[in-house]
């Protein structure tokens, strides 16, 4: 009763006193942090999520379609709702196929799988990624048997660099190219596709941050020879957990579905006859009937997160100390998964990341830490590159080692909401930049910084890292 009766003054003081116009003076003067007015109340004018309206879908649209596959009884196989929602996602992407599936991660492996026809029993070749990603980009292929070629991205958009991607193949060994559409942006498709026609190259699409993105040769989805998405809880379109395999290739369909179908046959589906190796990476009914509902109004919502995308990108080329990633000129649609900047802090006065993140917060910012390590500097993957090296082989990556020391980003949520929100994020990290520019020697580290310890830290990290690499390349 008590929760209760508080969200109720909560809700009510947003609705009254949260749409009040804010003072002028939260602006300048003294930090939040430091006693003065915050840019933002977040108690009382609370960033935009997909929460909103979710009351209401629930009453009229989702409940109503839980009933009905409750009553039919039909809440898996053989998967009437997910079998419609998949087609529609696949011709959202402009392919011909589509495969839900249990996870992003799942889509990915079997994607790899049935690109290259390989049941994951033996070694499969290298597969060539970003060394800047999420982790499941290199699990998904570790997890068949195919080995890891990690190079380096793009400086401006931190993407996978075709120029990069050519100097590593090998002919013969190297077997596909996985780009990663990272934090909603399509990498430069058109280079890649090319260097995999010259070199015989599968190329996988990791669109796990990409819903909704284009290129202007085509959809995200639709650029290679397969592609998956992912549906976690996190994504601009979710069923909590969830993933999606594309493609325009019917062969390669046709060994998805058996492989995510514990090999059953697409074209006789029989239940106890399994023509291939394979695994259950189903989704149920319930998950497709949430997809089904949010994807009503997914594109509608997109077109919201790319205005305000756009107009944050301007707000802030006044401001020094952060660079947002550039878009490639090629992009017609930013998936607008994260808005992704590098923290230059020799332009906030020698501020650390923690403490500029801690500054900004306190304004009511809602920016946190990027990806603080690369795919090689994973404490998993580097007991692997010692235990197993004939599986990996690291390229210099110095581009995306120093952006993991600067990057920082806002989640895609934010940007649900209005122009005047975009106006509170820039004004809070301008007040921020205001009062340290020029204080170079004074920055005040928080109880969580101790320069000393991560110097010492950080040495035996790169002394760790440089012991593993000398491993690599000696195998």
């Amino acid at each position: 009763m008590r929760t209760s009766l508080k969200k109720a003054v909560k809700l009510v003081a947003q609705q009254s006193i949260g749409r009040l116009p804010p003072p002028s003076s939260r602006l300048a003067g003294t930090l939040a942090a430091d006693g003065g007015k915050r840019v933002r109340d977040v108690r009382l004018r609370p960033w935009a999520t997909s929460n909103d309206g979710r009351i209401v879908q629930w009453l009229f649209r989702i409940r109503p379609a839980f009933r009905s596959i409750f009553v039919s009884g039909v809440e898996g196989a053989p998967q009437p709702l997910a079998k419609q929602f998949a087609q529609q996602w696949a011709e959202y992407c402009g392919c011909r196929y589509g495969l839900l599936m249990g996870h992003g991660t799942d889509a990915l492996r079997i994607a790899l799988a049935a690109a290259l026809d390989h049941d994951g029993l033996d070694y499969g070749g290298e597969v060539i990624i970003p060394n800047l990603s999420f982790i499941a980009t290199a699990t998904a292929a570790l997890d068949r048997r195919f080995g890891l070629v990690l190079v380096d991205v793009e400086p401006d958009t931190l993407l996978l660099d075709p120029r990069r991607v050519e100097e590593a193949i090998i002919p013969g060994k190297t077997r596909a190219i996985m780009p990663v559409h990272l934090f909603g942006q399509p990498a430069n498709m058109t280079a890649l596709r090319e260097i995999a026609r010259r070199h015989n190259l599968k190329v996988i699409e990791d669109a796990a941050q990409a819903h909704g993105s284009a290129l202007d040769i085509g959809p995200s989805g639709s650029l290679g020879d397969a592609a998956g998405f992912s549906f976690q809880s996190h994504k601009n379109i979710t069923c909590g957990e969830g993933g999606a395999l594309t493609t325009n290739d019917e062969e390669l369909f046709d060994r998805a579905y058996s492989l995510h179908n514990v090999g059953r046959s697409r074209e006789r589906n029989e239940r106890w006859e399994h023509v291939r190796l394979g695994w259950n990476c189903r989704i149920t009914e319930y998950q497709a009937a949430v997809l089904m509902e949010r994807f009503r109004r997914f594109e509608r919502e997109q077109k919201t997160r790319r205005r305000n995308y756009f107009k944050l990108q301007e707000l802030l080329r006044e401001i020094s100390c952060v660079e947002p990633l550039g878009t490639h000129p090629g992009v017609r649609k930013h998936g607008v998964h994260m808005f992704v900047m590098r923290y230059k802090l020799e332009n906030c006065g020698g501020l650390p990341l923690e403490d500029f993140l801690r500054l900004c917060g306190a304004e009511g910012a809602p920016i946190h830490r990027g990806y603080k390590c690369t795919i090689a500097r994973q404490f998993a993957i580097e007991q692997l590159m010692e235990n197993r090296p004939e599986y990996f082989r690291l390229m210099p990556t110095p581009v995306a080692d120093e952006a993991t020391k600067e990057l920082i980003y806002i989640t895609q949520n934010v940007f649900l909401g209005t122009e005047d929100d975009m106006s509170d994020i820039a004004a809070a990290i301008r007040k921020v930049q205001k009062h340290c520019a020029g204080r170079v020697g004074k920055a005040k580290p928080s109880a969580r910084v101790h320069p000393e310890r991560n110097v010492e830290e950080n040495e035996q990290d790169r002394q760790r890292v440089e012991s593993v690499v000398r491993k690599v390349s000696q195998a």
